[in-house]
């Protein structure tokens, strides 16, 4: 701060206020000195506690922001976002005892507030405090009912806690809820739990259509108790008894494929249908199988697997497995990623980066020996001259397999790093280490390409803060082939159960009860809402410059490879190179949806398919 700022600053709320303006502009530890200044002079304004408490929260200063957040709730105890942001900084230092005393105080001021049920709800989650966190998830679904993932979180508290025992947990929340809920919410809102005939319906639908069968099973028969010889609500309850049946049927058939041919393949498939059927100890045991037969596949993109183990607390378990083929095979570079995979996911970030950088090491001196000088001068790390950031489906894994045979692009570790979106809590360092290192004076690019950046809410702010000048490659679908290629891929990962209609129906009737309210970055849309491109092209173009984007059409893409391959190295001014094939990577065969689905698609995807051409200018007739 100049001294002639600091000589116009005579009132705690003049430092206040620039400590306001500083946070617009992200100068946090600006901020942060003058709301202290602002304190000193008014040390008993819970206000400015709180700010500043919000601001070390933002850094990630958990002890001191505790510490403001608990100064500003003695001097003012009624605020409820000074005792919510106090659990959330508890939780962040996985003090849950704490966290849940102070988001119950959060409650008792604000009985309303969903995202306090839902951050007390796992806390009881880390405590295996299973019923408690059941209440309150269920409070979620009563206040929100659309929260995002809340019933996956519903449905696996249900399992844990009566672990199939279906009867137990119908005679349970039939009669106990919500007289154990001990919240202190008011009279009327307990009554309201109580006697809703809908509620339980509610829940038992959203169990449905996550696929959490137990949990829906135990909410249909109770809802069609209070509402007898409700045929609707029989006929859902038979469909997911159904669903049960036949996926006992398939661990069955698979079993037997295992005892004549135990494969790494049908040991998976089998720890696939044992999750879905909630038996995570069982399919712990299978994808255990899976990887002994063949450790050295690239385990690490299933991310099945690792929830499961996750679940199951086995990741200690599984790295051994994997340190131990590592150790065997040196030479082998996915044995790395797989170990680096198991130490990201138990939050050992640096003990992981070594191992990527290890295995980038091995897969560069495959490809430029001459590069490949133990050690690496690991300062001369090339970071990433571009990214291709979208879409899924829309041809991302053929044009980067195209570009890694440019003899002057070397490729990442990973094709998908996923970094700015989904793992942007490990670290810069990590993410380095999946780039290889390219000597000075040599021109050499490299890249990634995660379609996950280009519909994440946060992936374009967190790029453009690092690499404001990176070169940007988006491809675009129809959205219409987009969302069933989509749908197609999540079967075959088996990632998906339902059928395509009712994924598509269940989307559609969420986009069009209440458009005006759509959030397009929420991602429990997976199908339509990532087709919807004008949204997020708006979002990264207001960061970076129209420059440094190349938009391709997929359609395009695959008609001619080769002249998008050429015009793709323009944008990236490296010398033209013709491949000997362009082989189509990652494709999928499957039968053709309805006509009468997909009219249904093209007629929601109309108005945006202009919407994006009118604001890039491009006509791309989609029809």
């Amino acid at each position: 701060m100049s001294s002639s700022t600091k000589s116009n600053l005579n009132t705690p709320e003049d430092y206040a206020n620039l400590a306001t303006i500083y946070v617009q502009h992200k100068k946090w530890e600006l901020a942060i000195e003058n709301y202290r200044q602002a304190i000193l002079l008014k040390p008993n304004f819970s206000w400015y506690y709180y700010h500043l408490a919000q601001v070390l929260h933002q850094q990630n200063k958990w002890y001191e922001a505790i510490k403001n957040y608990q100064i500003a709730i003695e001097f003012k105890p009624d605020f409820s976002w000074s005792h919510y942001n106090l659990g959330d900084a508890f939780s962040k230092l996985q003090r849950w005892e704490e966290a849940i005393e102070a988001y119950q105080n959060a409650i008792k001021i604000d009985a309303n507030f969903y995202w306090s049920y839902y951050n007390l709800a796992n806390a009881f989650v880390e405590l295996k405090q299973w019923n408690e966190a059941i209440y309150n998830y269920i409070f979620v679904v009563y206040l929100e009912p659309e929260f995002p993932g809340i019933y996956n979180k519903l449905g696996d508290a249900i399992e844990q806690k009566y672990q199939s025992n279906l009867d137990a947990a119908i005679k349970h929340y039939r009669q106990a809820l919500p007289k154990v809920y001990r919240h202190p919410i008011d009279n009327k809102s307990l009554q309201i739990l109580q006697k809703n005939p809908t509620l339980f319906l509610q829940i038992a639908d959203g169990l449905a259509k996550s696929n959490k069968i137990n949990g829906a099973i135990i909410f249909y028969k109770i809802a069609l108790e209070i509402n007898q010889y409700d045929l609707e609500i029989e006929r859902k309850l038979q469909q997911v008894l159904d669903k049960k049946n036949q996926l006992s049927q398939d661990i069955l058939e698979l079993r037997k494929e295992i005892q004549l041919n135990p494969s790494s393949k049908s040991y998976y498939y089998l720890g696939i249908a044992l999750a879905q059927q909630q038996k995570w100890d069982e399919a712990v045991v299978a994808y255990r199988q899976a990887i002994e037969i063949n450790p050295n596949l690239s385990w690490w993109f299933y991310y099945n697997i690792w929830e499961a183990f996750a679940k199951e607390n086995k990741l200690t378990e599984i790295l051994t497995l994997f340190q131990r083929f590592q150790k065997a095979n040196p030479d082998s570079f996915r044995s790395y990623l797989n170990v680096g995979e198991a130490l990201t996911r138990m939050g050992k970030i640096d003990e992981a980066t070594p191992y990527y950088q290890t295995a980038c090491y091995q897969q560069t001196q495959k490809i430029y020996p001459e590069f490949a000088q133990q050690p690496w001068n690991l300062e001369q790390i090339q970071r990433p001259n571009f990214l291709i950031i979208g879409v899924h489906k829309g041809g991302t894994t053929s044009l980067y397999g195209y570009l890694i045979q440019h003899p002057q692009i070397i490729p990442s570790v990973k094709k998908e790093v996923d970094f700015w979106s989904w793992k942007f809590n490990t670290s810069i360092n990590w993410y380095l280490a999946h780039f290889p290192v390219i000597p000075d004076g040599k021109n050499f690019l490299t890249g990634e390409a995660s379609p996950s950046y280009f519909d994440h809410p946060n992936a374009a702010q967190r790029i453009f803060q690092v690499f404001p000048k990176i070169k940007l490659i988006v491809l675009l679908r129809n959205p219409v082939d987009r969302a069933i290629s989509q749908y197609h891929q999540w079967r075959r990962l088996n990632w998906e159960n339902r059928s395509f209609e009712e994924a598509i129906a269940s989307d559609l009737e969420k986009l069009t009860k209440a458009p005006e309210k759509v959030n397009y970055w929420r991602q429990e849309l997976n199908y339509l809402v990532r087709g919807v491109y004008v949204e997020f092209l708006q979002e990264w173009m207001s960061l970076f410059s129209r420059e440094q984007f190349l938009i391709l059409k997929s359609e395009d893409f695959y008609a001619n490879p080769e002249a998008s391959m050429q015009e793709v190295l323009r944008f990236l001014d490296l010398p033209e190179y013709q491949l000997s094939e362009y082989k189509n990577y990652n494709t999928g065969n499957y039968s053709p949806a309805s006509p009468s689905i997909c009219r249904s698609l093209k007629s929601y995807f109309q108005v945006h398919n202009q919407r994006l051409e009118e604001y890039l200018g491009v006509k791309f007739n989609w029809v």
